[in-house]
């Protein structure tokens, strides 16, 4: 398949659907070949990806979006976000001393757990939902959440291998923005949704899959949006980080080191920093105390 990375809505004639259909590639490939990830870890992060990929397209917000999960399982915390240029970036963190079976359910990975998703406007108060993992997958988790915030009845299909990931959304608006009624549009339409497989979630394009899927229906298909894998860290912003020790302990580890060293989790990016690089920071540390 050549390098796919968009997001793309539709829509079907005169009923009150929408939907949506996500695929990543390269994209994908940049966050999880960040660290060597245990195969179950791996596909649910992959799983996460598609996912936070949906729900920005539908939260219209100038900031950034973020789907976190934590749980007592096999995995401790697995966090994706996404900004208003489309730019995705995830990590998932586990006890790396204990040895992952190949096959976990949701449910052994995240035990106990609960998914967090965190609307960070650029302007205006943050926003948090959150959801226990109730279902058997992070497709039921993310539909109880459309349920229970939104009151819209809503359909995800998520899939991810080694190289891919995909997804598949489906919502019903409120009655009253239907065209004309046509009320087994949903049923229909879900029915048919159901049926996709995971090869045809990851392999097919979005034209391919929704004529499968949907080839007696008329359906409207919008322009696609590209996705990217980008990271929000600066130097900048780990200086700050690295402000916030304080100066004695910022002293201390210079001190010892000879230089304080941090390196982003998401992009693995590394930041050094010596006496030299902090000493106007330092100097306006020392007039606090």
């Amino acid at each position: 398949m050549t390098n796919i990375n968009e997001i793309q809505r539709f829509s079907f004639d005169n009923t009150n659907v929408r939907g949506a259909r996500v695929l990543l590639n390269e994209a994908y490939q940049n966050i999880i070949s960040r660290k060597d990830y245990p195969k179950p870890i791996e596909s649910l992060l992959g799983e996460f990806v598609a996912a936070i990929s949906l729900l920005r397209d539908i939260v219209k917000i100038d900031g950034v979006l973020s789907l976190q999960c934590k749980g007592n399982g096999f995995l401790q915390t697995l966090m994706t976000e996404c900004d208003e240029n489309q730019n995705l970036r995830g990590i998932a963190q586990w006890d790396e001393n204990q040895k992952v079976p190949e096959q976990l359910s949701l449910k052994e990975l995240l035990e106990g757990g609960y998914l967090i998703i965190t609307i960070s406007p650029k302007k205006g108060q943050r926003y948090q939902g959150i959801v226990e993992v109730v279902g058997d997958t992070l497709a039921e988790c993310l539909e109880q959440y459309f349920y229970q915030s939104e009151q819209l009845p809503s359909r995800v299909w998520l899939a991810a291998n080694d190289t891919q990931c995909g997804g598949l959304f489906l919502q019903r608006l409120p009655a009253e923005q239907a065209k004309e009624g046509d009320e087994d549009a949903w049923g229909r339409f879900t029915h048919l949704a159901s049926t996709v497989t995971n090869e045809e979630l990851l392999e097919l394009s979005t034209v391919d899959l929704l004529h499968r899927l949907y080839h007696e229906e008329d359906v409207r298909l919008y322009d696609a949006k590209a996705m990217q894998f980008g990271c929000s860290c600066s130097r900048q912003r780990t200086r700050d980080a690295v402000a916030s020790l304080g100066a004695e302990e910022v002293r201390q580890i210079l001190s010892e080191q000879g230089k304080i060293s941090a390196d982003c989790q998401f992009c693995a990016e590394l930041y050094v920093f010596t006496k030299d690089d902090l000493a106007d920071l330092l100097g306006d540390l020392k007039q606090t105390h």
